[in-house]
């Protein structure tokens, strides 16, 4: 098919695209928990002609196969459903009616995209060459994730090559950012607990506060990247939450903190690891207390193939042009398709859904919304690579 007509097919499905994409928005449901979601997109693949497979991977996730009219390749195309745990301040129409529950994130988006696509390609089965493997994954936000379940339990199995999307705000709508190499940052998390000795608040000089030994493990975590990592890679060390004490006049026994570690590089991984320990247990011994470090091992780097890389270069700019496959800056989110990419030659890209009024609105934010006219860009890209990407592979 010429780009044009590929175009033409997704601008045909885009009105039905929104449609399922307000729907999910409107009935948002947690990693894990996707029970109404996996259902309708496993009803609509029915009516489509499919005969979809559920629950795969020990959860909600939905796979389903076409078999292309041509001799080719097999290649997978993903799109994550879980929302997040947010109460939505969009104020849109169709915002969630699940109280403390939104997508904002995107996974509406490449839901309903993945749907349009696999709608787009009954359509024109004779022309598709090889067999087209649809992967509707869940929990992509919760490690330990759905991807992982999936992998094991044999979605890749045949597949050459594996394709995925992501929304991004900061990228104009129309635009398609694609990087070679590594996209997405390991994502690790850690637990701290600091035990003091707890008293009164009155008499701080017989107990050990872990309040005040908390403030200072906190600055000293901040020198952990900044001198212990060379600055020529990238690493993140964040702390997310704190927990502890319940009265003014009481200094507690303990408090509790969390956050994130992301990297690129095994080595220095292991580095931020092992110094997130020596530094919390030194200092809570200098203030007479004692910590205990819990760090556990996330989601993998997500990399992209060279080869895989260049043919959706060639296959974006075939619907969007030259001048909006553009390559964006590499953030340090974690992503659990890297499980997919770790067992195929895979490419992971950014669908750009940014309006000078929503370029400033981050994902995981409770006023987070799209551009929705980049759904069509989203399912013109995904039946570009379908169609494309077996003659370029040989």
């Amino acid at each position: 098919m010429k780009p044009a007509e590929i175009r033409a097919l997704a601008a045909k499905i885009a009105p039905e695209v929104i449609q399922w994409r307000r729907h999910f928005h409107q009935h948002p449901e947690l990693s894990f928990q996707e029970v109404e979601t996996a259902a309708f997109v496993a009803k609509q693949l029915t009516e489509m002609g499919y005969q979809p497979q559920t629950r795969v991977g020990g959860s909600h996730g939905v796979v389903a196969v076409l078999e292309g009219g041509r001799p080719g390749r097999t290649i997978a195309l993903r799109a994550d459903m879980d929302a997040l745990p947010i109460q939505e301040e969009t104020g849109l129409s169709y915002a969630s009616v699940h109280p403390g529950k939104m997508h904002a994130c995107g996974h509406d988006a490449h839901t309903a995209i993945l749907l349009g696509t696999a709608k787009a390609l009954k359509e024109i089965q004779d022309k598709v060459p090889g067999k087209v493997v649809l992967l509707f994954q869940p929990a992509e936000e919760l490690p330990p994730g759905g991807a992982k379940g999936m992998v094991e339990a044999g979605v890749l199995e045949g597949v050459d090559a594996v394709f995925g999307l992501h929304v991004l705000n900061t990228l104009p709508a129309g635009q398609l950012g694609i990087n070679s190499g590594p996209v997405n940052a390991a994502s690790d998390i850690f637990k701290v607990t600091l035990y003091g000795r707890g008293g009164h608040a009155a008499s701080p000089h017989i107990s050990v506060d872990p309040v005040v030994m908390l403030g200072s493990v906190i600055t000293a975590l901040q020198s952990v990247v900044s001198r212990s990592v060379d600055p020529m890679k990238q690493a993140v060390l964040t702390i997310g939450w704190v927990r502890g004490g319940d009265a003014d006049n009481i200094i507690p026994e303990q408090v509790e903190f969390g956050g994130t570690i992301r990297t690129f590089d095994p080595e220095v991984q292991t580095l931020i690891h092992a110094r997130l320990k020596e530094t919390v247990e030194g200092v809570a011994a200098a203030y007479g207390g004692r910590a205990e470090v819990v760090s556990t091992y996330g989601y993998p780097v997500l990399s992209n193939d060279e080869a895989m890389t260049a043919i959706a270069r060639k296959c974006a700019a075939l619907v969007v042009g030259e001048q909006n496959t553009v390559v964006p800056p590499v953030g340090m989110g974690g992503e659990d398709f890297a499980y997919f990419a770790q067992e195929r030659p895979g490419c992971f890209i950014r669908l750009g859904t940014g309006t000078p009024e929503t370029l400033t609105l981050p994902a995981h934010n409770p006023r987070f919304v799209i551009d929705e006219s980049a759904l069509e860009v989203g399912v013109a890209y995904y039946l570009s690579v379908v169609l494309h990407a077996s003659q370029l592979m040989d």
